[in-house]
């Protein structure tokens, strides 16, 4: 073991933890957004930024003995190589959070979901992708004069958006909904659109380096080929995980005698937890390996695992990924990372102008792209002012391909290496402020801050648990639980609280299968949470036929309150649950609300939801 080497590695990772820090901190005091503060910590402490500066220093000999300077000469000459080394055993982890993100869109692309935007996302992501791909390429081959197929490579690459820092900030916000669903599916058909591209091109290019001829059937071959092998590991990873993390009733015995020793072993309930975070990590991680040995497209696999969970396991599995004691925490490193490879370098006077027209072009497409396709689907015009700023960012996908062209086009591929790299830098710094300004905007939009600041309070509304109800008070028809959820859920889309039953329905029937809702004295309160609503909202059912809810008392349900509370304020709920549990303690409120409710007599069911004794 080299002891040397160990302390710079624990050093570097010191540095770039508490300079990314210190960063984010000074930068959300400045309001320039706290990524953009991380990236530059980073930038700061890693070896590209360092060895810019001792350069600076050797044409001023004078400085090396100022007590400011003594500690970079001395830091140069007995361990820099070793501290660049280490930065690059440190990429690993950017490629498994791009990983363990791509893996979380999955969430996004439910089948309910997929309704709602999927064909809209394709119409936007085929006009914005193809769009930036001919102005790129077109630029580079008339303007730049480069060759025809160095211009596709480079207009393929161009269409690839960094999905990570997009969605690690609006995971950061907590900003779910239609923003995040639609640029999801446009995020994932952008990186199908551009890995099919890139990969015709390339095969193109080295074929015609090596001399040989390449038929457009054989291409094509290979990029499927390519891409079924990615989703069958994605494929794999999904049943791994739906094999360590399993369904289960909350009254069955997790240690009972049915299946192996390794089941019992692994085997966890998808309730958000450390213990779910830790099995996707390692099975995603494990998977992503897998893809990145067979050069695969690995930001495909991990897509692939997140769908098939979304659509065929649990929803609740994606929750442990958002625990806040540990994301900021790897959020933190993603971001430190990305700006200590910042290579400063690559700025040169010789490609500069490559590398603002490659910048120019690219923004054009993405800007003009996703605006024109937002529009013609008739997309709320919020997110057709948001859409085109978060689709700025390029990383990940885009530098390993272009390592990628450096790597097998020996004659060509510095020059592409060259002109990308540095547009990825303005793109990385320059799409972290946009995207982080654009997202908190939307968020303050979204929750409708100006409009609460400025409207005039309603003195009319009833107080108390009759004003979070209302008039949404219903008789039930319902046998079943599936039943009387949907009736209630029916309700808030008469109220047009949401938009489609589904939105809650499957989130409520998750709910109960972790543990009843139903409070005893005949009383169940299904909830959850979700976003667009601003307040929370409560719709109150009488059951006609009470229905078994394996409450403690074991007593069927009569009367069911379903609660909706703003995702951005979990606390509303609980101050829902203690309304209700005020007013179900009154002596025969069942009898007597069921008798209020069958006469239709609103103005006793009103009494009997008021906090007062009648």
């Amino acid at each position: 073991m080299n002891l040397q080497y160990m302390k710079m590695q624990i050093l570097e990772l010191g540095l770039l933890i508490l300079a990314a820090y210190i960063g984010g901190i000074l930068a959300k005091k400045l309001k320039i957004g706290a990524v953009i503060g991380q990236i530059c910590g980073g930038i700061l402490v890693g070896p590209h930024f360092l060895e810019l500066l001792h350069t600076v220093l050797l044409k001023h000999p004078a400085w090396s003995q100022l007590v400011l300077f003594k500690p970079i000469y001395f830091f140069y000459k007995n361990g820099f190589s070793e501290y660049r080394e280490i930065l690059d055993g440190y990429h690993f982890f950017v490629f498994l959070f791009l990983g363990l993100i791509a893996f979380s869109i999955g969430e996004e692309l439910h089948r309910d979901r997929l309704k709602q935007v999927g064909i809209k996302a394709t119409i936007i992501c085929m006009i914005q992708g193809l769009l930036t791909f001919f102005l790129i390429a077109l630029g580079f081959r008339f303007i730049f004069k480069f060759s025809v197929i160095n211009s596709l490579i480079i207009g393929s690459i161009g269409i690839a958006t960094a999905p990570a820092l997009t969605f690690i900030l609006m995971s950061k916000l907590k900003i779910t909904g239609r923003l995040k669903q639609l640029l999801a599916n446009i995020v994932v058909l952008d990186d199908i659109l551009e890995v099919v591209l890139f990969s015709i091109f390339l095969s193109i290019a080295m074929a015609q380096q090596s001399g040989h001829f390449v038929s457009g059937f054989h291409i094509a071959k290979e990029v499927i080929l390519e891409l079924l092998l990615a989703t069958f590991i994605g494929f794999a990873i999904f049943i791994v995980l739906r094999f360590a993390i399993k369904e289960r009733k909350p009254d069955e015995d997790e240690m009972g005698e049915e299946g192996s020793f390794l089941s019992t072993v692994l085997s966890q309930h998808p309730t958000p937890s450390v213990e779910i975070l830790l099995i996707v990590l390692a099975i995603v991680a494990i998977g992503i390996a897998v893809a990145i040995n067979f050069n695969l497209p690995f930001l495909i696999t991990a897509v692939t695992a997140g769908f098939l969970i979304s659509n065929l396991h649990n929803n609740a599995i994606f929750d442990s990924l958002k625990i806040e004691n540990v994301m900021p925490i790897m959020n933190l490193f993603f971001f430190a990372i990305i700006g200590a490879s910042v290579r400063l370098e690559s700025f040169s006077a010789d490609t500069i102008v490559f590398v603002l027209g490659y910048v120019a072009l690219r923004s054009a497409g993405k800007i003009i792209g996703n605006w024109s396709g937002a529009t013609l689907t008739g997309q709320d015009p919020k997110i057709t002012a948001a859409l085109p700023k978060l689709m700025l960012p390029q990383a990940g996908m885009a530098a390993v391909e272009t390592i990628l062209v450096a790597s097998v086009l020996k004659t060509d591929g510095a020059l592409i290496f060259n002109t990308i790299i540095p547009a990825l830098v303005i793109f990385e710094l320059g799409g972290a402020y946009l995207s982080e300004r654009t997202l908190t905007k939307w968020k303050n939009v979204s929750l409708g801050e100006k409009e609460a600041l400025e409207a005039k309070p309603e003195s009319k509304e009833p107080a108390g648990l009759s004003g979070l109800i209302k008039d949404r008070i219903i008789e039930m028809m319902a046998i079943t639980r599936q039943e009387a959820l949907f009736e209630l859920a029916q309700v808030m889309v008469k109220n047009r609280i949401i938009t489609e039953t589904a939105d809650i329905t499957n989130a409520l029937l998750q709910r109960e299968k972790l543990a009843s809702t139903g409070i005893g004295r005949g009383i169940a309160i299904p909830h959850c949470r979700i976003p667009h609503i601003q307040k929370t909202t409560i719709a109150c059912g009488v059951l006609k036929h009470p229905l078994d809810w394996n409450s403690p008392d074991d007593k069927p349900i009569e009367i069911m309150f379903l609660i909706l509370t703003p995702e951005e304020h979990p606390q509303e709920h609980l101050k829902a649950l203690s309304l209700i549990a005020s007013v179900v303690k009154k002596q025969n409120f069942v009898s007597d609300f069921k008798e209020a409710v069958m006469a239709k007599d609103s103005g006793k069911c009103i009494q009997l939801l008021s906090l007062e004794e009648i």
